[in-house]
C-alpha cells in the first residue's frame, strides 16, 4: 500500500478483509480516513499515525460505529486524506477487534447491536486532573454534532482541547472580551452564550462559565438549542454558565 505522505491519500482496495486492512494501516503508521461502503451504507474510520482515534457511521460515533462497520459484509474500501477528529476511541486496535469478535460470537453474529451497548471511550480531556474538566469532557464526547471542544480558564488560557490542529483559544478569548465590552456599553447582562457561524456552515458555540469558558465547534447540522439543553446537567455546576 504505497501512499505518499505529502500527497492526497486516495486509493480503492478490494479482496482484503477489513480487519486485516485496519491492521495494515496500524503497522504502516498511516494518518488517513478509511471510507467503508457496503450496499447503501457508508462509514468512516479515522487514523492518526496508525492509531484508530474515531469512527462514524449512520449517526453512530466511536466504538459503536466501529463495531457496526466491522459487521458489514463485502465492504469496499477507499483511503482518503486524514481528518482532525476528536479522539473518541481510546483502546488499541487489537482490543477493538478482539471485543468485536467476542461480541459477535456471544450475540450470534449481531455485533452491530452489541456495539450499541458498548461502554463509550472518551477523549483525552477525561484524563485531566480536574474532576470538573473530566466530567464535562466525558459528557461532550458522548454527544453527536460536536466536532471539537476547547476549555479555557477565566484568564483565557487553554486548559485542554480536542483538536490537534485548530487553535481557537485566542479567538474564543477575543469573543468573550468583546462580549463583556458590549455588555458594559449596553448596560446589559450576559452574554450567557455566543454563537458564530463560519462560512463552511460550522458553528462556534461559546459558553462563558464561572469556573471556565467552554468553546464547542459544531457541524453545520447541529441544533444549538438542543446541544445546550443536553449539556445543561453538567454545566449547572462549577463550570456552568448558569453560575456566570
Amino acid at each position: 500500500m504505497a501512499l505518499n505522505e505529502g500527497e492526497r491519500q486516495v486509493g480503492m482496495f478490494g479482496g482484503v478483509s477489513l480487519p486485516s486492512f485496519l491492521q495494515m494501516l496500524e503497522q504502516e503508521r498511516k494518518s488517513c480516513t478509511l471510507i467503508v461502503r457496503s450496499e447503501d451504507r457508508e462509514g468512516r474510520l479515522f487514523f492518526n499515525d496508525g492509531v484508530l482515534i474515531d469512527a462514524q457511521s449512520l449517526g453512530a460515533l466511536g466504538r459503536e460505529a466501529a463495531f457496526a462497520i466491522l459487521s458489514w459484509e463485502n465492504p469496499a474500501l477507499h483511503v482518503d486524506r486524514p481528518e482532525d477528529r476528536m479522539h473518541r476511541i481510546r483502546q488499541p486496535l487489537a482490543r477493538i477487534l478482539l471485543d468485536y469478535a467476542t461480541m459477535r460470537d456471544e450475540e450470534g453474529g449481531d455485533a452491530a447491536a452489541a456495539g450499541e451497548s458498548a461502554v463509550p471511550q472518551f477523549d483525552g480531556g477525561s484524563d485531566h486532573p480536574d474532576p470538573v474538566v473530566r466530567g464535562v469532557a466525558r459528557h461532550i464526547v458522548s454527544l453527536r454534532g460536536i466536532r471539537h471542544y476547547y476549555f479555557l480558564n477565566r484568564q483565557g488560557n487553554v486548559i485542554t482541547q480536542s483538536s490537534q490542529t485548530l487553535k481557537l483559544g485566542d479567538f474564543i478569548t477575543y469573543c468573550i472580551v468583546s462580549g463583556i465590552q458590549m455588555r458594559k456599553v449596553l448596560d446589559a447582562r450576559g452574554p450567557s452564550r455566543i454563537q458564530l457561524v463560519f462560512q463552511n456552515g460550522e458553528t462556534l458555540l461559546i459558553l462563558p462559565g464561572a469556573g471556565m469558558i467552554i468553546g464547542l465547534l459544531l457541524d453545520g447540522m447541529s441544533p444549538v438549542d438542543e446541544i445546550v439543553e443536553q449539556l445543561r446537567p453538567v454545566l449547572s455546576g462549577k463550570a456552568g454558565p448558569d453560575r456566570a
